[in-house]
């Protein structure tokens, strides 16, 4: 399967037909974009000021409590420190 030419919808039909629970991204539209509330997999959204690989490592921690508490058909947002609410 070729994941990079998949879009939001497509992309999570084949993540839940993958047999994955959780899909990570970096889109924060994409909460705007999709109605999980039929959905198997939920999404965690990494919400960071850019997307590099060490930004990301920053956030694991919280990447681990969202893992932790997170229902399927549930999109949570992971803020990095630098852009909590």
């Amino acid at each position: 399967m070729e994941w990079t030419l998949l879009k939001n919808g497509d992309l999570l039909s084949e993540v839940e037909r993958a047999g994955f629970g959780v899909m990570l991204t970096s889109d924060s539209s994409i909460k705007y974009q999709q109605n999980l509330s039929s959905r198997s997999a939920s999404i965690i959204v990494l919400r960071a000021p850019n997307n590099r690989l060490e930004t990301h490592i920053a956030m694991l921690s919280e990447v681990r409590e969202a893992l932790a508490i997170i229902q399927p058909g549930q999109l949570v947002e992971v803020f990095h420190s630098d852009m909590k609410p």
